[in-house]
């Protein structure tokens, strides 16, 4: 038995309003932008097409998020609601289609690009993709609100045991977050805060007069398989996630000239266990401010605590730190350096050749968010996702900044320079 009524509305968590913060600063044509796009190899075996969908209706009912919509109140303000009751209702509400394999780069493109409005839909659609008529993946865009990156590896490990046959009962979702963020967990809020506060009031000042480049995108394929990655992490006794922010750190004080560099660090916010499998969007940004004098390997373990340390006020009212962010960027205060690091953990399935690495250019699709973000995305191997508009960045400069990185962790980690 659910926990609610479907007619029942909540307030959002924070992290669902964080996202939807995001949302309306997008303008509508871009508002797809908060779509996240997965493919999902099925298991090895044969799989009938109704097997699949049933697994799908399955896992809305599992996770509440996956069935919920939201309501905007006059307030601006979204709430909560279950939108639908049964796994029949979510199979047939996400289902979209069955396509081929070799359509999929081209429907990967188009349909990220197909707003999904959760005011007035389920959150998520699915596509099942054959190969000779049999099914071999399921492709997957999911509004942010949603789910995040962790959350995803959540449902990828639900859906196959779904599939398997084995009965999940409803996990915890954002509707007791919600409650518990509006009760004994907005302590926390405050405490998050004051830390904004005090790590930008120490924050370096945006060079006056720096002139606007065009927006840049580039991915840096390191060729590093993701099992080298993290045992070269555990070598130096600190988490991949930490070691990657090391290098970037340490690349834009070489290529800027500058010491001191403030970053947003995405917390996953999936700390305790009564976060950890909840399948919502739970990332925020965290404020870091570093400026160490240490050589590279030994700045790595600082790095590695002190964002520990700043993560731990990820879960944060949105509304509050906007305003904070907005008073120190009018003051001439920096916009701060991105990084979200999107690795599957150590186990994942992978493979484990090291390849050379490649730097790939091309004009970033999307153009709203942060002026200077690293997606660090390690599933099979390590890439790194680069989109730039910020002042006083040109794709030379860019060019300088990847080419270091790459160094660095071949340096550190065994692979190549480019």
């Amino acid at each position: 038995m659910f926990p609610t009524p479907i007619a029942e509305t909540f307030p959002a968590t924070v992290g669902q309003l964080s996202v939807w913060r995001d949302i309306e600063k997008m303008p509508p044509e871009r508002r797809w932008e908060a779509n996240l796009v997965f493919v999902w190899d099925l298991p090895a075996g044969q799989w009938p097409e109704n097997d699949i969908w049933e697994a799908i209706g399955g896992l809305g009912m599992r996770h509440g998020s996956l069935r919920t919509s939201y309501v905007i109140g006059d307030d601006g303000m979204p709430r909560q609601r279950l939108a639908a009751d049964t796994a029949a209702e979510v199979r047939d509400r996400v289902r979209q289609g069955t396509a081929d394999c070799a359509e999929r780069a081209a429907m990967e493109a188009a349909e990220l690009q197909r707003e999904i409005d959760a005011t007035a839909e389920l959150p998520w659609r699915a596509w099942i993709l054959t190969e000779d008529g049999a099914p071999r993946q399921v492709l997957l865009v999911v509004n942010h609100m949603a789910a995040d990156g962790a959350a995803m590896l959540l449902m990828r490990e639900d859906f196959e045991r779904l599939l398997r046959g084995e009965t999940l009962p409803p996990a915890r979702g954002p509707l007791e977050m919600a409650l518990d963020q509006e009760g004994a967990g907005s302590g926390r809020l405050r405490a998050a805060e004051k830390h904004w506060r005090r790590t930008l009031a120490a924050a370096p000042r945006l060079a006056p007069d720096a002139p606007q480049g065009p927006p840049l995108g580039a991915t840096l394929h390191t060729g590093i398989p993701m099992p080298q990655a993290n045992e070269g992490a555990a070598r130096h006794e600190v988490t991949l996630a930490s070691l990657i922010l090391g290098v970037y750190y340490t690349a834009l004080c070489e290529v800027t000239g500058a010491p001191v560099h403030l970053f947003y660090p995405m917390s996953a916010n999936r700390f305790d266990d009564d976060h950890a499998a909840v399948v919502t969007s739970l990332n925020q940004w965290a404020p870091l401010l570093l400026e160490l004098d240490e050589p590279f390997p030994q700045r790595l373990g600082r790095v590695h605590w002190r964002s520990f340390a700043a993560l731990k006020h990820g879960v944060c009212s949105p509304d509050a730190i906007l305003a904070i962010r907005e008073a120190h960027e009018r003051d001439g205060g920096d916009p701060g350096y991105y990084y979200n690091p999107i690795l599957a953990p150590a186990g994942f399935p992978s493979g484990d050749e090291l390849t050379d690495p490649s730097l790939e250019r091309y004009p970033p699709a999307r153009v709203t968010g942060p002026g200077f973000y690293v997606i660090a995305r390690g599933l099979t191997s390590l890439d790194l996702i680069v989109r730039v508009h910020r002042p006083g960045w040109t794709s030379e400069a860019l060019d300088r900044l990847l080419t270091r990185m790459q160094q660095l962790l071949a340096e550190t980690l065994g692979g190549r320079a480019l």
